[in-house]
């Protein structure tokens, strides 16, 4: 009999079994999860649940930003943990890591696809935060909820992903306050540069146009990013990702914040501001977040354990993604949006999207190679 070749849906580790065993179920030699034989003969990931026309299109978008096409991932199987029951210790040991006595061994890091349900406990929380204080202003229209309306509204969806971003860090190796210091500060700096080239494009007489914001913006995220983080003490690609989204999370908000100000300060009608708020803050997800995130990715795919250098900027590695994120955002600012329910910002986020769960899917397979390597030097040494 022949064999036949399958992947593990959560570790994506090929199986060789003899094709009597179709159908039986068989521990995964590599991550240990109990899987089914597949009975049909054919190696597919769960990208085939949405046609074969997708696959190809996420194949020529991580092609074009040169990340690795996924392969065994799954929507599902990554969100699983969402609607499950979790209690509030869990929560706390969640976020008790990062610390110099509380980062894991490499070789106790769970290096298959993680699973995600923190950032979305935090966005109901949020949410009902927000909704509340927006029918107190509505019932009482008093002017000392507006604060409170334009920070929860501005932070609570970047902040919501940004703990998917740390809870998709496996390595455990970041803290929380580490995370909190580059929202702000992140935030903060990237707003600066960014102003500072836009003052530099008008220096030089360049029209404004929104789409030319990217120009000035994406290289301000950047050059924050670089500022506050250069450490050998974070060198995965799953560092970057998450140092990106922190980035670009503290951006996004500030930035939302300023709009909402604007609006509810120049809004003669009514309801400005709380359109504006609902609006960024849905988009969120799939805008400023996404794009540094995977520039940072692709930064620390490059840089590794290496200090950094300018010339990194210019590897291949590195630039095809960071220009796929110029063009993101300049065709997410173009008045070319006439899809409803804000289709086509849906559609340019999800190819942000492709790219950032392909970088993850190579930070995945760069910590196998260490926890490898450090399980091997240990059974050496015994």
């Amino acid at each position: 009999m022949a064999d036949i070749t399958f992947k593990c849906p959560e570790c994506n580790n090929d199986l060789t079994v003899d094709e009597k065993g179709r159908g039986m179920r068989v521990p995964c030699p590599q991550c240990g999860k109990e899987i089914e034989i597949p009975i049909e003969d054919k190696t597919s990931s769960d990208l085939s649940d949405v046609g074969e026309i997708a696959a190809r299109v996420t194949a020529k978008i991580s092609s074009a930003a040169g990340v690795e096409r996924l392969e065994g991932f799954s929507f599902r199987g990554m969100f699983s943990e969402v609607f499950k029951k979790h209690t509030e210790d869990e929560v706390e040991r969640y976020f008790a890591v990062g610390g110099p006595d509380t980062t894991p061994s490499i070789s106790e890091v769970d290096t298959t696809w993680p699973k995600p349900w923190v950032f979305f406990r935090t966005f109901v929380i949020a949410f009902l935060v927000y909704f509340s204080l927006i029918s107190a202003w509505y019932t009482h229209n008093n002017i000392f909820l507006v604060p409170g309306i334009i920070l929860v509204g501005s932070f609570a969806l970047p902040f919501a992903t940004l703990l998917f971003f740390m809870e998709a860090n496996v390595r455990r190796n970041v803290s929380l306050y580490q995370i909190n210091k580059l929202v702000f500060r992140g935030g903060a700096i990237g707003l600066t540069f960014s102003l500072f080239f836009f003052a530099v494009m008008g220096a030089v007489k360049l029209p404004f146009i929104p789409a030319l914001a990217a120009i000035a913006e994406e290289p301000g995220k950047l050059l924050a990013l670089y500022l506050i983080i250069n450490n050998k003490k974070y060198p995965y690609i799953l560092n970057g990702l998450l140092f990106g989204a922190a980035v670009g999370a503290g951006f996004a908000a500030f930035e939302s914040a300023g709009y909402a100000l604007f609006f509810g300060l120049t809004d003669e009608v009514g309801g400005a501001m709380e359109s504006v708020i609902m609006t960024r803050g849905i988009l969120s997800p799939f805008a400023h977040i996404a794009w540094t995130s995977m520039c940072g990715g692709a930064l620390w795919r490059v840089k590794g354990k290496q200090p950094f250098s300018f010339s990194m900027i210019r590897d291949p590695r590195f630039l095809k993604v960071f220009i796929v994120a110029i063009v993101l955002h300049a065709l997410w600012n173009l008045p070319i949006h006439r899809l409803p329910f804000y289709a086509s910002y849906f559609i340019l986020g999800a190819v942000a999207w492709i790219i950032i769960l392909g970088l993850i899917q190579e930070g995945l397979k760069e910590l196998r190679v260490e926890k490898a390597a450090a399980i091997n030097k240990l059974t050496t040494e015994a």
